[in-house]
């Protein structure tokens, strides 16, 4: 990580608790006068690559549900992390790096206009100066990479690459065939999506980073990775629950679902009762089904970190509502990544990197409580 802005992330400012939750109330305040500043910006057709306006808000949107969660944390680190992807992802589709600048001016003006209280008006001023003072130190971590990006190590796996080709081809008939070859036995199903099909998906969301693949291509390849996964159930489905039930869920507002559901698969095939309910769950439909299941497990995806302070306020409600707190809550998926600390920041109880890691998890929680 680049050094000087390792050195001056010790100056981050902290925001009080108070400063942060009224951040959050009045997000959308904010979030309305930085969109009406950008827009009558003369400029602003360059500065966002002549793409639509209604791309800028989404942009807009994603850096208000991130600062939301990096205020309340008070994490300089998932700063760090992140923001480079960001101005990485969205420079490759066209928008200028100075465009990330005037953003944070728009923001200063915004919080300066819209906060009353001057005390929690200094506190995340300073937070927004502070990514203005460096934001060519993130620049800089954008160009070279150093900030980690959400991928995984190159693998000499033949299979994982002439899958890659496949979806990137869109090639759904290739994929199915692929598997129908070499999927014999639960543990080629369970090598196959640890070792090819997450690696590859995570290639496939790089590609997009780079704006190598439309979100089109996207969501082609992860339609194809839907058929072939529902294709398999029929191998874990034979699997005898031994272990208690189990809600497996991408967060609220988290459209991405695969690993929600290789997480949900491994479980079932090591003996647990699974609910799987899919992406987009509201916090309110998920707490209703809690309380109705009574799982011994919610184990809950987050793929990306505008998600966190969604999956952070769907935990506080579930340990606080008297049916459901003792339910143990597990967390995994890219938004953790190189952060795995992270999950005790946000409440859960642990944390899984993997399906894999997942089972293991849950199997020592069962044990604890007497259950193996």
């Amino acid at each position: 990580m680049n050094d000087t802005i390792l050195t001056c992330s010790l100056d981050f400012p902290r925001v009080s608790p108070g400063s942060a939750a009224s951040y959050v109330r009045m997000i959308e305040r904010l979030l309305e006068h930085v969109n009406g500043q950008l827009k009558t910006n003369p400029g602003i057709d360059g500065l966002i690559g002549c793409n639509p306006l209604n791309l800028m808000r989404t942009v807009q949107q994603n850096h208000a549900s991130f600062m939301s969660t990096i205020i309340t944390l008070n994490s300089v680190e998932l700063l760090i992390r992140t923001v480079p992807w960001m101005y990485r992802a969205y420079h490759a589709r066209g928008f200028t790096y100075d465009y990330f600048f005037v953003e944070l001016i728009a923001w200063q003006i915004a919080v300066a206009e819209c906060f009353d209280q001057p005390d929690q008006k200094t506190e995340i001023m300073s937070v927004y100066k502070w990514l203005a003072e460096h934001h060519e130190d993130l620049i800089k971590l954008s160009l070279t990479g150093a900030a980690p990006s959400f991928s995984v190590r190159d693998e000499a796996d033949e299979m994982r690459q002439v899958f890659l080709l496949l979806l990137l081809e869109g090639d759904s008939y290739g994929c199915l065939r692929l598997v129908e070859q070499s999927i014999r036995t639960a543990d080629d199903l369970r090598h196959f999506y640890l070792h090819v099909i997450w690696p590859a998906m995570c290639a496939i969301g790089q590609q997009w980073e780079y704006n190598r693949i439309s979100v089109a291509e996207e969501h082609l390849a992860t339609a194809i990775v839907g058929r072939v996964m529902a294709g398999l159930y029929p191998m874990i489905s034979l699997c005898g629950v031994t272990c208690g039930k189990v809600v497996v869920s991408a967060g609220p507002n988290e459209f991405h679902e695969v690993g929600a559901r290789m997480v949900a698969d491994f479980m079932e095939m090591d003996g647990w009762d699974v609910t799987y309910l899919g992406a987009n769950v509201p916090a309110n439909v998920l707490l209703d089904i809690l309380r109705i299941q009574k799982p011994f497990i919610l184990a809950l995806s987050i793929a990306t970190v505008f998600n966190l302070g969604n999956g952070q306020e769907l935990i506080r409600i579930v340990k606080e509502d008297p049916e459901t707190r003792d339910i143990k809550l597990m967390v995994g998926g890219l938004a953790f990544k190189d952060m795995p600390h992270l999950w005790k920041e946000i409440g859960a109880d642990g944390y899984a990197a993997d399906a894999h890691s997942a089972t293991l998890l849950s199997k020592e929680w069962w044990s604890e409580r007497g259950y193996a």
